[in-house]
């Protein structure tokens, strides 16, 4: 996915984001910007806003496992040229039993946007240090699974996918649990560090 060459094959390019409290710009961002404020100000200074705009749509507390209608109906409504969708985090507190309707809701949102012809870019979720004993991170003992989910379903569906999760877990949580909690406004939520860091995750893949 080349997000320049969708902007500037668009006449006038909408994105919309999905998601929950992650995506949802809040408190948690400490008064910054959030990842996809960060899209906006890259993509201000490169193109203007006459030629795009980025809608968040986030709710937090969102579960995909009960909003993929919903979900899917902002989509009908805003009839975006790109979605991006990132989600689980919420879902996985209903651990291995939800596990099947989080894929059955995930797989409908992707045939959704494949049969609108509607690039879709999937996102999984900042990891949890579960050696942290807050009640919020050990709730949310099942959310690798959830995000085993996303990583099938974008292969099963051939949407694109930027894992957060596998990168962020493989480059910080694992090498120190101290650098992991400088990225967390809480015991879930990217801080601004958090965010600007999952920015550069996802532009390094898709803003070539």
């Amino acid at each position: 996915m080349n997000l320049k060459k969708l902007i500037e094959d668009s006449g006038y390019f909408v994105w919309l984001a999905l998601g929950d409290s992650i995506t949802e710009y809040n408190h948690c961002t400490e008064g910054y910007e959030n990842y996809l404020q960060h899209f906006d100000t890259l993509l201000r200074l490169a193109y203007s806003k006459r030629k795009y705009t980025i809608i968040n749509t986030a709710v937090g507390g969102s579960f995909l496992n009960k909003d993929a209608d919903f979900a899917i109906d902002k989509i009908r409504r805003f009839k975006p040229d790109f979605v991006t969708a990132m989600f689980g985090m919420n879902d996985s507190c209903g651990g291995r039993d939800g596990l099947e309707k989080f894929k059955t809701e995930l797989n409908k949102l992707c045939a959704f946007c494949k049969g609108n012809g509607i690039p879709l870019l999937l996102l999984t979720q900042n990891p949890l240090d579960y050696s942290c004993n807050i009640e919020c991170i050990q709730t949310r003992k099942s959310l690798s699974e959830y995000m085993d989910v996303v990583r099938q379903t974008a292969d099963a569906c051939g949407v694109e996918l930027v894992d957060i999760h596998s990168i962020w877990s493989k480059d910080v949580l694992e090498q120190s649990n101290n650098e992991h909690f400088k990225l967390l406004h809480d015991g879930i939520h990217p801080n601004h560090k958090g965010h600007e860091y999952i920015f550069e995750l996802i532009k390094k893949q898709i803003y070539k």
